[in-house]
């Protein structure tokens, strides 16, 4: 990332909603920033002004608004560690949703890059790790409302066995897992992992696609590529091999 800017936690707000807005409608406008941030438009007006003093935005009055460079990459960044936050208080420590996005609001102002890196790492780790898992997850889940269970450690370890070709394999399966790009328009999943490569999985990080999120697919192209989806309110395009590493459970 470019050297840091330095943002009030109500810019970062601003900077935020107008790269969800861009993402989803292409153009953004002074009204519909007011609108997500549930502010004035006068308001947004000295916002869009301090952003581009800082030269994260290009506006002219009454035009639309769009980023510079290093306002993507900085929006990017906090939409990440944003969404990074939900999938921690939601899918590890079973916040309840509603909960777990006020809580994530509050505490992303203050998470800094190294430690975003690390909790998006430690999310990767639990998802992947032949020894995490859903079957392990749910474990750990059920010690938030029950006391520690009475097994020994090194013997549940010993049980676990570890594939020399594929150290990922070990992983429980549910019975009606499948991939995104296998369900038909219409239909709903729940994100349970995402595969590929590292830059692949942070982008659909950034657009909200985390383990727990909720998809609804709502069309395809007439070649099958690429497939509109809704995701966290969201309207999002994705190519068919992004979709493919997307592992869903049916809803």
């Amino acid at each position: 990332m470019a050297q840091a800017v330095e943002l009030t936690e109500s810019l970062e707000d601003y900077l935020e909603a107008i790269y969800r807005l861009l993402r989803e409608n292409g153009e953004v406008r002074v009204k519909e920033i007011a609108e997500m941030v549930g502010v004035k438009m006068p308001s947004v007006s000295s916002a869009l002004a301090a952003l581009k003093e800082r030269g994260l935005v290009e506006h002219e009055r009454y035009g639309q608004v769009t980023l510079t460079a290093t306002g993507r990459e900085t929006a990017e960044f906090l939409c990440r560690r944003h969404f990074a936050l939900i999938a921690f208080l939601r899918g590890i420590l079973g916040i309840e949703p509603e909960q777990a996005e006020s809580e994530a609001c509050r505490i992303e102002h203050a998470l800094s890059p190294e430690s975003l890196r690390r909790l998006l790492m430690l999310l990767d780790f639990i998802e992947r790790c032949p020894r995490g898992g859903e079957e392990w997850l749910e474990q750990m889940l059920a010690r938030w409302e029950n006391p520690p269970c009475e097994r020994d450690c090194a013997e549940c370890i010993r049980g676990i066995e570890v594939p020399r070709g594929n150290p990922f394999a070990a992983r429980r399966s549910s019975e009606t897992e499948t991939t995104l790009d296998r369900l038909d328009p219409g239909r709903k999943g729940r994100v349970l992992r995402l595969s590929g490569e590292p830059q692949i999985r942070r982008r659909l990080m950034d657009m909200g696609l985390t383990p727990g999120a909720e998809i609804a697919v709502e069309r395809l192209a007439p070649l099958g590529d690429p497939i509109e989806i809704e995701v966290r309110g969201y309207h999002l395009s994705l190519r068919k091999r992004e979709a493919a590493g997307i592992a869903v459970e049916p809803v």
